[in-house]
This record gives structure tokens, C-alpha cells and sequence, in this order.
């Protein structure tokens, strides 16, 4: 597995998973097909309308072509944040280089450059150049300035509180809602960490790390711990929180 790792000003490290060369093909193919399936649709709809428009209705499907082996890739990656319809099925992302969303004119040029990656024919340009780049970039990815990766899932709230503990004093508050903004990166990454990691912990270190976390987030956050709350459902539940808030 190969990582691309981008260090913020604020110190905070995001680590990516970049694209293989078979899983990256893969997508291609599927865009392919769509790519066909639409060609043969727009086809028949110039069939129809051809006795009624006559030469117009050939102009159109002349632009439907071009549309479609032009701007397909280049609309959607940048419609739907660096994805197309092949890239969401095998679950792939272009990104711009500094790890965030592809502007539009960087899904314009890596997808006008293909034309030379795909020279001389079955994607040796780009794949030789993904071969020989440290990240993985075909000719387009190096122009447009953009990486791809693979996908994570995120995890859903409810993965941090076992079922039997799901019940949460904390999620109809909206104050609670509103502290919970003001958590940094680093403390949601060692709050989610903590929460996922805490059943392979020795007791004794368990108890003192959430003991730990939980007054620093009650002096941080000024969310008082209910006194039912033991330190470590009090971190749970405010992760959980935190997780859903940053979901929406």
C-alpha cells in the first residue's frame, strides 16, 4: 500500500491511501461503458428526431459526441468532488494535491491531457508515468496538480458506543452541539482513537487516559460531566456527538 501524507501549517498530518494502477483501470472501463451506454442512447434520440429536425438533428448528435468524450470525466470530478461514475463504484477520489477538493479548471486539464496519456493506444503514457511517479500520477494528474485515492468509509457515530450503551444524554442538546464545534483535529483523532482502541487497553491505563481526556475536554469544551457519567462514557458520548456533528 502506497500513502501520501500532507502536513497542515497547524502541524496537523492527514494520510491518504493512493489509487492502484488496477483499481484506477478499473474505473476507467466502467466510465467507458457509461460513456457507450449514453452515446447509444443519444444515438437513438437523433434517430427519432431526425425526420422532424433534419440536418440539425445530426449537428446535435455531433455535440452529444463531443460532450460526452470531452466533458463527462471533467463535469462529474468536479460536480461531485474528484468522482465520476466508475471512480464512486470501485470507491477512488481525485484530489488536489494539498488533500482538498478539485477545483474546476484542475478537473478541466487532467482530463484534457488524457488524450496524450492514452497515446499510443491502451493508457501507456499515463500508466508508465504512474509507474515511474512516487504518487502515482499519470501526465494529467502532473499537470492539473491532483492525486487518487482510495476512499476511506467514514465511521458512523454509533461505531464508537456499543449497542447497549447507545443511549446518549448529549445528542438532543444543542449546546453540547456547539461546544463540540470548537474540538480541534488532533483531540477528535485522539478522542475517536481512544473510543476505538479502549478493549485492547490494560484496565489501569484505560481508566487514567480516559480520566485525562475527559477533564481536559470538560475544561475545554465547559461541558460539564453528569455525575452518572463515568469518565469514559462521558469521552464516548462526546465523540459520538462530535462524529455526527461532523457528519452533517
Amino acid at each position: 500500500m502506497s500513502s501520501y501524507v500532507i502536513r497542515t501549517p497547524e502541524n496537523v498530518t492527514f494520510e491518504f491511501e493512493l489509487a492502484g494502477l488496477g483499481s484506477r483501470a478499473l474505473a476507467w472501463a466502467l466510465d467507458v461503458v457509461v460513456m457507450i451506454i449514453l452515446l447509444m442512447i443519444a444515438s437513438q434520440v437523433v434517430q427519432v428526431v431526425t425526420p422532424v429536425l433534419g440536418g440539425f438533428g445530426a449537428a446535435l448528435f455531433f455535440i452529444a459526441v463531443f460532450l460526452i468524450q470531452w466533458w463527462y470525466s471533467a463535469l462529474l470530478e468536479w460536480w461531485w468532488g474528484g468522482q465520476t461514475i466508475g471512480k464512486k463504484v470501485v470507491g477512488l477520489r481525485a484530489l488536489s494535491a494539498d488533500g482538498i477538493r478539485m477545483t474546476f479548471v484542475q478537473a478541466v486539464v487532467r482530463n484534457l491531457v488524457r488524450i496524450v496519456d492514452l497515446l499510443p493506444g491502451l493508457y501507456l503514457v499515463g500508466g508508465g508515468s504512474a509507474l515511474l511517479d512516487p504518487h502515482r500520477r499519470r501526465l494529467g494528474d502532473l499537470a492539473a496538480g491532483t492525486i487518487v485515492v482510495r476512499e476511506r468509509r467514514a465511521l458512523a457515530p454509533s461505531a464508537v458506543v456499543p449497542a447497549s450503551e447507545r443511549y446518549n444524554t448529549f445528542v438532543d442538546d444543542p449546546a453540547i452541539a456547539l461546544a463540540v464545534r470548537k474540538i480541534t483535529a488532533p483531540e477528535r483523532e485522539a478522542m475517536i482513537g481512544l473510543s476505538l482502541r479502549r478493549e485492547r487497553l490494560p484496565l489501569a491505563v484505560r481508566r487514567e487516559l480516559f480520566a485525562k481526556l475527559a477533564a481536559h475536554l470538560e475544561e475545554r469544551l465547559g461541558v460539564a460531566r453528569p455525575s452518572f457519567f463515568s469518565e469514559e462514557k462521558y469521552v464516548l458520548n462526546l465523540t459520538a456527538v462530535a462524529m455526527a456533528t461532523g457528519e452533517r
